[in-house]
C-alpha cells in the first residue's frame, strides 16, 4: 500500500493509471497471474472470432483488450466505462493497441434518472480506484472525488446489435439494476453473462430476474463451469458468477461439469 501511495504521488493520477494498465498487460502475457484473473484467461476458451461482446465497467481494460484480440476483425467489443480517469486511460490504451474493433462509451447503465453521480472512495488512507461506484446507497463510504455521468438503459445501447454473445459486468453492487434495464436485449440475443456478486441476497435477486429467460448460475472451478444452487444456505464469498441460457448450452457444453 505504501508503494502504491508513493507511485501515485510521484507519477500523478494520469500516469499512475497508465502505469497500472501497462503492468497488467505485460504480466497477463506471461500467463502467470493468479486465480483473481482466471476469468480473463478463460476467455480464450469461450470467445470466438466474430463474436460481439460487452464489457460493462471496463475500468482499465483487463477484459476489453483480451476480448478485442479474441473476436478479431469480424467481431466487436462494446466497452462501457463511466469514470473519466479510467475512461481516458482505456481510450489511450485502445489507441496504442490499434483496437479498431472496440467502441468505448462513457455512460452509466441502469440508473433511475438521466444522470447518476459516481465517485472514487477512500478507505483509510487509500484512494480505492477499483471500488469506484454509483454514490447512491453508498453513504457509508467517503468519496474523494465524484462526477455526474449520463445514464442510459442497457437496451438503448445493445438491443439493436446484430448479435451479442458475451457480457462481463462488474459495477460494484449495481449489477441487478444494469440487467433490469436490458431484459429485451437478453431475450433477443441470449448472451453468456459474467457478473461479480457480493452476497446471497443479490445472487438470488439477480437469478430471479433472469429466471424467466432460463438462465442458470455457475462458478468457474479449475477450468470448468459448475452449476450452483443459488438458494443454498450460508454466506457466499464475493465471486464472479456465470449465467448461461438454454440457447448457449450446446456451445459451452464442453466446459460445463457434468
Amino acid at each position: 500500500m505504501a508503494i502504491k501511495r508513493l507511485l501515485l504521488r510521484v507519477l500523478g493520477e494520469k500516469n499512475y493509471l497508465s502505469f497500472l494498465s501497462g503492468i497488467y498487460q505485460r504480466l497477463y502475457r506471461t500467463g502467470l497471474l493468479g486465480k483473481e484473473y482466471e476469468d480473463v484467461y478463460f476467455l480464450k476458451k469461450i470467445i470466438r472470432p466474430g463474436d460481439y461482446c460487452a464489457d460493462i465497467g471496463a475500468h482499465l481494460g483487463y477484459f476489453t483488450i483480451e476480448l478485442s484480440r479474441l473476436v478479431g476483425e469480424s467481431g466487436k467489443v462494446l466497452a462501457v466505462e463511466p469514470i473519466t480517469p479510467f475512461h481516458r486511460t482505456l481510450q489511450r490504451l485502445l489507441e496504442r493497441k490499434k483496437a479498431h474493433n472496440v467502441t468505448l462509451y462513457q455512460l452509466a447503465l441502469g440508473g433511475s434518472s438521466d444522470y447518476v453521480e459516481m465517485g472514487i472512495p477512500q478507505v483509510g488512507a487509500e484512494r480505492r480506484f477499483a471500488y469506484a461506484r454509483i454514490k447512491e446507497n453508498n453513504e457509508h463510504l467517503e468519496f474523494v472525488r465524484s462526477e455526474k455521468v449520463r445514464n442510459e438503459p442497457g437496451d438503448h445501447l445493445f438491443l439493436n446489435l446484430p448479435r451479442l454473445d458475451y457480457i462481463k459486468c462488474d459495477v460494484e453492487g449495481f449489477e441487478y439494476q444494469v440487467f433490469a434495464s436490458m431484459l429485451r436485449t437478453l431475450e433477443a440475443h441470449h448472451p453468456m453473462l459474467l457478473c461479480e456478486l457480493f452476497d446471497r441476497d443479490l445472487l438470488i435477486r439477480f437469478s430471479t430476474l433472469l429466471q424467466p429467460l432460463g438462465y442458470r448460475a455457475y462458478l468457474l472451478e479449475r477450468g470448468s463451469l459448475v452449476a450452483i444452487d443459488v438458494h443454498a444456505e450460508g454466506q457466499i464469498p464475493p465471486d464472479n458468477y456465470y449465467f448461461l441460457p438454454p440457447q448457449r448450452e450446446d456451445r459451452f457444453r464442453a466446459f460445463v461439469q457434468a
